[in-house]
């Protein structure tokens, strides 16, 4: 378990909840009718640990509020409104301009309405909370994978990982890929037109946020299951397989992609739905009945992830 989940459970998950669904998803369910229900979750970005000084505030703007739509996406929801809580060391006009148009921007695209929130003075931190709606009939849980599910993914994993590492002089790359990773790293793209049809398809899901192992490992610890991946068949940039740095695209964080876990009997349709225009769909392995998460390398051997050398933000 991270040290983050540690201190959530040893600290706050104390006592029993009237909600629908507390603790321990990517977002708190609460009862709206006989059929719907209130999706909630919030993020915090502050800088110098979940983002880099300088930051292009139109990106940062967009990404405060995409990351919290990906929680309420991951739970099988539709998000609707959000709350805007800032703290600013100094009111910079161009600064606030810029940011507004990028979380404005991302509102209208994800059909977000910022209804509320509170500023303060401090070093800069925001932190978002979003409120969708669910089906309950499709609800998405972390603890719902079955045995022999499918897993899938959506996206390209790892190309946020290697954005950080770039502006942290960590790799060189090439310039082209260069600019689709910082991109991947501050302005995430979610997937909302598969959403639908994937939470009609799928048993369980998690946004993919701390990196793929670790969040799958998320849904593998709730539902008290295990699962097999294949390397060869999870989604990377060509860049990493060529130079095999494997272990950005597994443990990277900042995809913001999502993962899927949906009975084999759905996987005709859900090939489909990855067939759509601009739609990334991969299936990467299965859930297995014993505990542990098993990778098989190119060679058909089990692959060993080395110690996290490209860490996400969170992890400093």
């Amino acid at each position: 378990m991270s040290p983050e989940f540690s201190l959530i459970d040893k600290y706050f998950n104390l006592y029993k909840t009237k909600a629908f669904r507390g603790i321990g998803d990517d977002a708190a369910l609460i009862k709206k009718d006989s059929n719907h229900l209130w999706a909630v979750s919030t993020d915090m970005l502050n800088e110098k640990t979940h983002f880099l000084p300088n930051t292009d505030p139109f990106n940062l703007g967009w990404k405060a509020l995409a990351v919290n739509i990906s929680d309420i996406y991951a739970m099988g929801g539709a998000p609707r409104f959000a709350l805007l809580a800032i703290a600013l060391p100094k009111i910079k006009e161009n600064w606030m301009k810029e940011f507004s148009n990028g979380l404005f921007s991302c509102a209208k695209k994800y059909r977000v309405e910022l209804i509320g929130g509170d500023t303060s003075k401090g070093p800069l931190s925001i932190s978002i909370c979003i409120i969708g709606e669910v089906l309950k009939k499709n609800v998405l849980l972390r603890s719902n994978a079955k045995k022999d599910d499918d897993i899938w993914v959506t996206g390209e994993l790892g190309t946020a990982a290697l954005g950080l590492a770039k502006l942290q002089n960590k790799l060189q790359l090439p310039q082209s890929l260069s600019n689709k990773a910082i991109g991947a790293l501050e302005k995430p793209m979610l997937h909302s037109s598969i959403i639908q049809s994937m939470t009609r398809l799928s048993h369980s899901a998690i946004d993919i946020s701390d990196g793929l192992i670790s969040d799958l490992t998320h849904i593998l610890e709730a539902s008290k299951v295990g699962a097999n991946i294949t390397l060869k068949n999870i989604p990377m940039n060509p860049w990493i397989k060529k130079n095999k740095l494997f272990d950005i695209g597994l443990s990277g964080g900042d995809d913001y992609q999502l993962l899927f876990t949906a009975p084999k009997k759905n996987r005709d349709k859900i090939t489909l739905v990855s067939k759509r225009p601009s739609v990334k769909l991969a299936r990467i392995g299965s859930i297995k009945k014993d505990k542990g998460l098993n990778i098989t390398d190119h060679k058909g051997g089990l692959y060993k992830p080395k110690q996290r050398g490209y860490e996400h933000f969170e992890t400093k």
